[in-house]
Protein backbone atom coordinates (compact mmCIF):
# COMPACT_ATOMS: atom_id res chain seq x y z
CA UNK A 1 0.00 0.00 0.00
CA UNK A 2 1.23 3.44 -0.47
CA UNK A 3 1.99 5.49 2.25
CA UNK A 4 1.92 8.85 1.73
CA UNK A 5 5.07 11.30 1.50
CA UNK A 6 5.55 14.71 3.07
CA UNK A 7 4.18 17.67 1.71
CA UNK A 8 6.28 19.61 -0.18
CA UNK A 9 7.25 23.30 0.11
CA UNK A 10 4.68 24.99 -2.41
CA UNK A 11 1.49 22.58 -0.88
CA UNK A 12 2.82 23.81 2.40
CA UNK A 13 2.97 27.04 1.66
CA UNK A 14 -0.32 27.23 -0.50
CA UNK A 15 -2.32 25.60 2.47
CA UNK A 16 -0.80 28.70 5.19
CA UNK A 17 -1.73 31.09 2.18
CA UNK A 18 -5.31 29.27 2.38
CA UNK A 19 -5.62 29.68 6.05
CA UNK A 20 -4.09 33.39 6.27
CA UNK A 21 -6.20 34.97 3.68
CA UNK A 22 -9.34 36.35 4.71
CA UNK A 23 -12.45 35.72 1.81
CA UNK A 24 -13.71 38.60 0.04
CA UNK A 25 -16.68 39.12 -2.04
CA UNK A 26 -15.85 39.14 -5.72
CA UNK A 27 -18.02 40.60 -8.22
CA UNK A 28 -16.31 39.63 -11.42
CA UNK A 29 -19.48 36.97 -12.14
CA UNK A 30 -21.78 39.42 -10.92
CA UNK A 31 -20.94 41.94 -13.08
CA UNK A 32 -20.60 40.02 -16.09
CA UNK A 33 -23.94 39.06 -15.34
CA UNK A 34 -26.14 41.75 -14.69
CA UNK A 35 -24.85 43.21 -17.57
CA UNK A 36 -26.06 40.16 -19.62
CA UNK A 37 -29.56 40.00 -18.11
CA UNK A 38 -30.21 43.75 -18.58
CA UNK A 39 -29.03 43.51 -22.18
CA UNK A 40 -31.20 40.26 -23.08
CA UNK A 41 -34.67 40.57 -21.04
CA UNK A 42 -36.33 38.58 -23.81
CA UNK A 43 -34.33 35.60 -23.30
CA UNK A 44 -36.15 32.96 -21.13
CA UNK A 45 -35.52 29.77 -19.13
CA UNK A 46 -32.82 27.30 -20.05
CA UNK A 47 -31.44 29.12 -23.32
CA UNK A 48 -30.98 31.82 -21.09
CA UNK A 49 -29.14 30.22 -18.60
CA UNK A 50 -27.02 28.58 -21.61
CA UNK A 51 -26.12 31.50 -23.13
CA UNK A 52 -25.22 33.63 -19.81
CA UNK A 53 -23.02 30.22 -18.55
CA UNK A 54 -21.09 31.01 -22.13
CA UNK A 55 -21.05 34.52 -21.56
CA UNK A 56 -19.34 34.40 -18.01
CA UNK A 57 -16.83 32.11 -19.45
CA UNK A 58 -15.09 33.99 -22.31
CA UNK A 59 -15.60 36.90 -19.91
CA UNK A 60 -14.58 35.92 -16.55
CA UNK A 61 -11.00 37.03 -15.47
CA UNK A 62 -8.19 34.44 -15.44
CA UNK A 63 -6.50 33.74 -11.85
CA UNK A 64 -3.50 31.74 -12.30
CA UNK A 65 -1.43 31.43 -8.93
CA UNK A 66 2.54 30.90 -9.08
CA UNK A 67 2.59 27.57 -7.38
CA UNK A 68 -0.66 25.99 -9.30
CA UNK A 69 -0.78 23.30 -11.09
CA UNK A 70 -4.25 22.23 -11.57
CA UNK A 71 -5.78 25.62 -12.48
CA UNK A 72 -9.04 27.10 -12.48
CA UNK A 73 -11.27 29.66 -9.91
CA UNK A 74 -14.40 31.07 -10.09
CA UNK A 75 -13.40 34.26 -8.95
CA UNK A 76 -11.20 36.85 -10.37
CA UNK A 77 -9.55 37.17 -6.14
CA UNK A 78 -7.91 34.26 -4.10
CA UNK A 79 -10.62 33.07 -1.76
CA UNK A 80 -13.26 35.01 -3.63
CA UNK A 81 -16.61 34.26 -3.08
CA UNK A 82 -19.41 34.43 -5.94
CA UNK A 83 -22.23 36.44 -5.81
CA UNK A 84 -25.45 35.01 -7.20
CA UNK A 85 -27.99 37.51 -7.69
CA UNK A 86 -29.91 35.43 -9.56
CA UNK A 87 -31.52 33.44 -6.50
CA UNK A 88 -31.64 36.57 -3.86
CA UNK A 89 -30.11 39.14 -2.70
CA UNK A 90 -31.86 41.14 -0.50
CA UNK A 91 -29.89 39.95 2.20
CA UNK A 92 -26.51 40.55 0.73
CA UNK A 93 -27.85 44.32 0.04
CA UNK A 94 -28.67 44.47 3.34
CA UNK A 95 -25.13 43.58 4.84
CA UNK A 96 -23.57 45.61 2.49
CA UNK A 97 -25.41 49.10 3.44
CA UNK A 98 -24.68 48.30 7.16
CA UNK A 99 -21.42 46.79 6.56
CA UNK A 100 -21.78 44.18 8.56
CA UNK A 101 -20.57 41.58 5.94
CA UNK A 102 -16.67 43.01 6.80
CA UNK A 103 -17.48 43.67 10.36
CA UNK A 104 -19.34 40.45 11.85
CA UNK A 105 -17.92 37.97 14.24
CA UNK A 106 -18.49 34.75 12.05
CA UNK A 107 -17.32 34.26 8.74
CA UNK A 108 -16.44 37.83 7.64
CA UNK A 109 -16.01 38.64 3.86
CA UNK A 110 -13.99 41.91 2.21
CA UNK A 111 -15.69 43.88 0.16
CA UNK A 112 -14.00 46.92 -1.15
CA UNK A 113 -15.76 50.21 -0.97
CA UNK A 114 -16.06 50.23 -4.93
CA UNK A 115 -17.44 46.52 -5.19
CA UNK A 116 -19.97 47.98 -2.34
CA UNK A 117 -20.94 50.94 -4.50
CA UNK A 118 -21.47 49.25 -7.94
CA UNK A 119 -23.28 46.28 -5.44
CA UNK A 120 -25.50 48.88 -4.02
CA UNK A 121 -25.82 50.52 -7.55
CA UNK A 122 -27.17 47.55 -9.33
CA UNK A 123 -28.80 45.69 -6.67
CA UNK A 124 -32.48 47.08 -7.42
CA UNK A 125 -32.24 45.45 -10.54
CA UNK A 126 -31.85 41.90 -9.11
CA UNK A 127 -34.58 42.68 -6.50
CA UNK A 128 -37.35 42.21 -8.98
CA UNK A 129 -35.34 39.78 -11.38
CA UNK A 130 -34.12 37.40 -8.91
CA UNK A 131 -35.77 34.20 -8.88
CA UNK A 132 -36.91 34.63 -5.22
CA UNK A 133 -38.88 37.42 -6.05
CA UNK A 134 -40.70 35.68 -8.99
CA UNK A 135 -41.52 32.87 -6.62
CA UNK A 136 -42.37 34.89 -3.58
CA UNK A 137 -44.90 36.58 -5.81
CA UNK A 138 -46.36 33.55 -6.60
CA UNK A 139 -46.94 31.87 -3.47
CA UNK A 140 -50.02 29.57 -2.77
CA UNK A 141 -53.04 30.58 -0.79
CA UNK A 142 -53.12 29.97 2.52
CA UNK A 143 -49.19 29.69 2.58
CA UNK A 144 -48.67 32.31 5.14
CA UNK A 145 -50.67 30.84 7.91
CA UNK A 146 -48.79 27.47 7.91
CA UNK A 147 -45.10 29.00 7.49
CA UNK A 148 -42.66 29.21 10.21
CA UNK A 149 -44.83 26.52 12.03
CA UNK A 150 -42.25 24.39 13.35
CA UNK A 151 -43.00 21.83 11.26
CA UNK A 152 -42.47 23.53 7.83
CA UNK A 153 -39.00 24.55 6.49
CA UNK A 154 -39.37 27.59 4.06
CA UNK A 155 -38.95 30.86 4.69
CA UNK A 156 -42.02 33.57 4.46
CA UNK A 157 -39.85 35.12 1.61
CA UNK A 158 -36.66 34.17 -0.63
CA UNK A 159 -37.97 30.93 -1.32
CA UNK A 160 -35.17 29.84 -3.47
CA UNK A 161 -32.34 31.54 -1.54
CA UNK A 162 -30.80 27.77 -1.11
CA UNK A 163 -29.10 26.34 -3.59
CA UNK A 164 -30.44 23.24 -5.78
CA UNK A 165 -28.50 20.92 -3.34
CA UNK A 166 -25.78 18.01 -3.51
CA UNK A 167 -25.87 15.70 -6.48
CA UNK A 168 -22.94 14.23 -8.54
CA UNK A 169 -22.80 15.29 -11.76
CA UNK A 170 -21.06 13.16 -14.97
CA UNK A 171 -17.38 13.50 -14.08
CA UNK A 172 -16.65 9.84 -15.72
CA UNK A 173 -17.90 10.98 -19.23
CA UNK A 174 -16.51 14.65 -18.65
CA UNK A 175 -12.99 12.72 -18.15
CA UNK A 176 -13.05 9.72 -20.47
CA UNK A 177 -15.35 11.34 -23.17
CA UNK A 178 -15.00 15.13 -23.24
CA UNK A 179 -17.12 17.75 -23.78
CA UNK A 180 -16.34 17.91 -27.99
CA UNK A 181 -17.82 14.82 -28.46
CA UNK A 182 -21.15 15.38 -25.62
CA UNK A 183 -21.75 19.10 -28.09
CA UNK A 184 -21.65 16.54 -30.93
CA UNK A 185 -23.96 14.45 -29.74
CA UNK A 186 -26.33 17.64 -28.72
CA UNK A 187 -26.12 19.00 -32.05
CA UNK A 188 -26.82 15.92 -33.91
CA UNK A 189 -30.20 15.77 -31.84
CA UNK A 190 -30.64 19.43 -32.75
CA UNK A 191 -30.34 18.32 -36.36
CA UNK A 192 -32.79 15.43 -35.78
CA UNK A 193 -35.50 17.47 -34.09
CA UNK A 194 -35.13 20.18 -37.25
CA UNK A 195 -35.42 17.55 -39.66
CA UNK A 196 -38.74 16.03 -38.29
CA UNK A 197 -40.03 19.53 -37.36
CA UNK A 198 -40.29 21.63 -34.20
CA UNK A 199 -43.55 21.28 -33.28
CA UNK A 200 -45.52 21.04 -29.95
CA UNK A 201 -43.21 19.70 -27.21
CA UNK A 202 -40.48 19.34 -29.05
CA UNK A 203 -39.30 22.67 -28.44
CA UNK A 204 -38.45 21.75 -24.95
CA UNK A 205 -36.15 18.73 -26.43
CA UNK A 206 -34.98 21.30 -28.96
CA UNK A 207 -33.76 23.97 -26.74
CA UNK A 208 -32.75 21.34 -24.04
CA UNK A 209 -29.85 20.57 -26.96
CA UNK A 210 -29.04 23.38 -28.22
CA UNK A 211 -28.56 24.60 -24.11
CA UNK A 212 -26.24 21.51 -24.02
CA UNK A 213 -24.40 22.64 -26.96
CA UNK A 214 -23.68 26.15 -25.99
CA UNK A 215 -22.97 24.84 -22.26
CA UNK A 216 -20.29 22.76 -24.17
CA UNK A 217 -18.90 25.93 -25.88
CA UNK A 218 -18.55 27.62 -22.98
CA UNK A 219 -16.85 25.59 -21.06
CA UNK A 220 -14.37 24.73 -23.80
CA UNK A 221 -13.63 28.34 -24.54
CA UNK A 222 -12.72 29.00 -20.67
CA UNK A 223 -10.49 25.80 -20.54
CA UNK A 224 -9.06 27.13 -23.67
CA UNK A 225 -8.09 30.20 -22.25
CA UNK A 226 -6.47 29.01 -19.42
CA UNK A 227 -4.29 27.12 -21.91
CA UNK A 228 -3.01 30.81 -23.56
CA UNK A 229 -2.57 31.61 -20.38
CA UNK A 230 -0.54 29.11 -18.91
CA UNK A 231 1.55 29.52 -22.52
CA UNK A 232 1.97 33.00 -21.56
CA UNK A 233 2.92 32.38 -17.92
CA UNK A 234 5.25 30.10 -19.18
CA UNK A 235 6.89 31.97 -22.17
CA UNK A 236 8.04 34.51 -19.37
CA UNK A 237 9.37 32.02 -16.79
CA UNK A 238 13.20 32.01 -15.89
CA UNK A 239 12.95 28.99 -13.92
CA UNK A 240 13.91 25.84 -15.82
CA UNK A 241 11.92 23.46 -14.09
CA UNK A 242 8.44 25.49 -12.97
CA UNK A 243 9.09 26.61 -16.98
CA UNK A 244 8.38 22.78 -18.08
CA UNK A 245 5.76 22.31 -15.83
CA UNK A 246 4.28 25.28 -17.14
CA UNK A 247 4.50 24.01 -20.46
CA UNK A 248 2.81 20.67 -19.66
CA UNK A 249 -0.09 22.25 -17.72
CA UNK A 250 -0.38 24.41 -20.81
CA UNK A 251 -0.46 21.19 -23.62
CA UNK A 252 -2.66 19.65 -20.96
CA UNK A 253 -4.82 22.49 -21.00
CA UNK A 254 -5.17 23.34 -24.71
CA UNK A 255 -6.30 19.43 -25.13
CA UNK A 256 -8.72 18.03 -21.95
CA UNK A 257 -12.09 18.98 -21.48
CA UNK A 258 -12.85 19.38 -25.08
CA UNK A 259 -11.15 15.95 -25.79
CA UNK A 260 -10.52 12.24 -23.89
CA UNK A 261 -8.11 13.02 -21.00
CA UNK A 262 -4.63 11.21 -21.68
CA UNK A 263 -2.71 11.47 -18.35
CA UNK A 264 -3.73 11.72 -14.69
CA UNK A 265 -3.15 14.99 -15.35
CA UNK A 266 -5.67 16.25 -17.62
CA UNK A 267 -8.05 14.08 -15.89
CA UNK A 268 -7.65 15.72 -12.26
CA UNK A 269 -7.68 19.06 -14.16
CA UNK A 270 -11.06 18.32 -16.09
CA UNK A 271 -12.49 17.04 -12.72
CA UNK A 272 -11.54 20.45 -11.11
CA UNK A 273 -12.70 22.39 -13.60
CA UNK A 274 -16.18 20.83 -14.05
CA UNK A 275 -16.51 21.65 -10.56
CA UNK A 276 -15.65 25.13 -11.32
CA UNK A 277 -17.96 25.28 -14.19
CA UNK A 278 -20.69 24.36 -12.08
CA UNK A 279 -20.05 26.94 -10.05
CA UNK A 280 -20.08 29.53 -12.14
CA UNK A 281 -23.45 28.34 -13.60
CA UNK A 282 -25.61 28.88 -10.53
CA UNK A 283 -24.99 28.64 -6.16
CA UNK A 284 -23.53 25.84 -4.86
CA UNK A 285 -24.60 22.98 -6.70
CA UNK A 286 -23.52 19.62 -8.08
CA UNK A 287 -20.97 19.81 -5.53
CA UNK A 288 -20.19 15.88 -4.80
CA UNK A 289 -16.84 14.88 -6.52
CA UNK A 290 -18.40 10.98 -5.99
CA UNK A 291 -15.78 8.21 -6.42
CA UNK A 292 -12.68 9.95 -7.71
CA UNK A 293 -10.83 6.86 -7.26
CA UNK A 294 -12.91 5.16 -10.16
CA UNK A 295 -12.47 8.31 -12.78
CA UNK A 296 -8.64 8.71 -11.99
CA UNK A 297 -7.31 5.60 -10.92
CA UNK A 298 -6.72 4.15 -14.31
CA UNK A 299 -4.90 7.18 -15.57
CA UNK A 300 -2.37 7.08 -12.78
CA UNK A 301 -2.02 3.72 -13.07
CA UNK A 302 -1.26 3.95 -16.90
CA UNK A 303 1.32 6.66 -16.13
CA UNK A 304 3.13 4.98 -13.71
CA UNK A 305 3.38 2.39 -15.69
CA UNK A 306 4.94 4.47 -18.44
CA UNK A 307 7.19 6.36 -16.16
CA UNK A 308 5.23 9.39 -17.15
CA UNK A 309 4.55 9.99 -13.13
CA UNK A 310 5.93 9.14 -9.39
CA UNK A 311 3.90 8.45 -6.54
CA UNK A 312 5.45 11.44 -5.03
CA UNK A 313 4.08 13.77 -7.96
CA UNK A 314 0.38 12.24 -8.51
CA UNK A 315 0.44 13.22 -4.42
CA UNK A 316 1.44 16.25 -5.18
CA UNK A 317 -0.74 16.88 -7.86
CA UNK A 318 -3.89 15.38 -5.65
CA UNK A 319 -3.12 17.96 -2.50
CA UNK A 320 -2.65 20.66 -4.92
CA UNK A 321 -6.30 19.69 -6.22
CA UNK A 322 -7.70 19.85 -2.58
CA UNK A 323 -6.37 23.19 -1.06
Amino acid sequence: MYQFSPVTDRVAGMKERYRSTQPSVCLARYKIMTDFYKENPDLMGIMKRAKNFRNICEKLPLLVLDDEVIVGSATATYRGACVYAENSISWLLDEARSDLINTRDADPYTLTPEDRDYLLATGDFWLKECQSAKTDANILDGWFEHSNNGVTMFNRKNQTINPVGHFCTGYRKAIDVGFGAIKAEADAKVRQIEEEGVMGDAIERYNFYRAISIVCDGMITLTKRYAKEVEKLAAAETDPERKKELQTMAEALSWCVEKPCRTFLEAVQTLYLYQIFLTLDACMHGLSFGRVDQYLGKYYEADLAAGRITPEYAQEIMDLFYL
